[in-house]
């Protein structure tokens, strides 16, 4: 991936590093890379990043370059590689968005170095001679869904250096134990981490943790088993975000027996084997295209079954 940039009349007499960082959005520890490598030019000449730039200058960043080099990551450093089947949801040059199933991590740990989604799709992407994969969204063991993946390091920092123009909006359906009254709140609530735990977390009413904010609407009440069924908007990315934000307001997801075991909660897991949360949708502005995307990923059967 290569990218181009004519120079300004209000650029003019800038830094070089100053316009690859602040047109460009290439982050300080990409710079880096990309200097060590050679990978900027200037009117097709290699360049040094204090150089001046003129009105009309043509810049170019190789952002491939830097990752021929003899030390640059390469997979078989970080991942077994896993042949596994994907479902892919969404693919291009930039951008791979797969659905993850249930009971699988998104990424290795010491428990589990191959069975993850990460090892399936470092063995995806190097077919494609990309040797690195960079992580947007993630999800829990157990919950299912959509997993962004973005093919460089660069596209991944878009997420974060453009985040406002880019707007991800994520949605998932859950499944809540009791039933929920309101047919649509908001909960805006900090979240910290519990003490003397380094998994669970717990809202707060002080000013700790993170901010955090879940918007929900009742999709279907079951009255005869006791739950409901709700659609999520997450405006915030927080750790167990809507696990913990349904706590809050008194409900706890079927099937999650973490938190269950924590509040003394039997038989949470008696209609669904683990916890009833699905990334069902995703919509965004691609960070190279601007393009408005929309990615769904089916509802899996063990939900769609408390659903019908």
């Amino acid at each position: 991936m290569k990218l181009n940039y004519k120079v300004l009349k209000y650029d003019e007499n800038k830094k070089l590093k100053d316009i690859l960082k602040k047109r460009l959005n290439i982050s300080t520890e990409l710079l880096k890379k990309l200097k060590y490598s050679n990978s900027i030019f200037v009117n097709n000449k290699n360049e040094f990043v204090n150089y001046i730039v003129k009105e009309n200058d043509e810049i170019l960043v190789d952002l491939e370059n830097y990752l021929l080099l003899k030390d640059a990551p390469k997979f078989e450093d970080k991942f077994i590689l896993n042949d596994a089947p994907l479902d892919i949801l969404y693919e291009d040059e930039y951008l791979l968005i797969v659905n993850k199933p249930a009971n699988m991590p998104t990424h290795p740990s010491s428990d589990n170095y191959d069975n993850t989604l990460s090892n399936i799709v470092a063995s995806y992407l190097k077919k494609q001679n990309i040797f690195n994969i960079h992580i947007v969204t993630r999800l829990d063991k157990n919950t299912t869904g959509i997993c962004i993946f973005a093919k460089n390091e660069y596209i991944q920092e878009l997420f974060v250096r453009k985040k406002d123009k880019i707007n991800l909006q994520k949605e998932y359906i859950a499944i809540v134990n009791g039933i929920v009254e309101n047919n649509h709140d908001i909960i805006t609530k900090n979240i910290k981490r519990m003490e003397n735990t380094i998994i669970l977390r717990e809202t707060t009413d002080l000013d700790l943790g993170d901010w955090a904010k879940t918007e929900y609407t009742v999709l279907k009440r079951n009255l005869d088993l006791n739950y409901t069924v709700l659609k999520v908007l997450l405006h915030t990315g927080r750790t167990h975000q809507i696990r913990v934000h349904m706590i809050d307001i008194g409900h706890i997801l079927l099937g999650d027996t973490l938190y269950a075991t924590h509040y003394n909660i039997e038989n949470i897991d008696k209609l669904i084997s683990r916890q009833a949360l699905h990334a069902y949708s995703v919509t965004f502005n691609h960070p190279i295209t601007n393009e408005v995307i929309k990615i769904v990923a089916p509802i899996p059967e063990d939900m769609k079954k408390l659903i019908k």
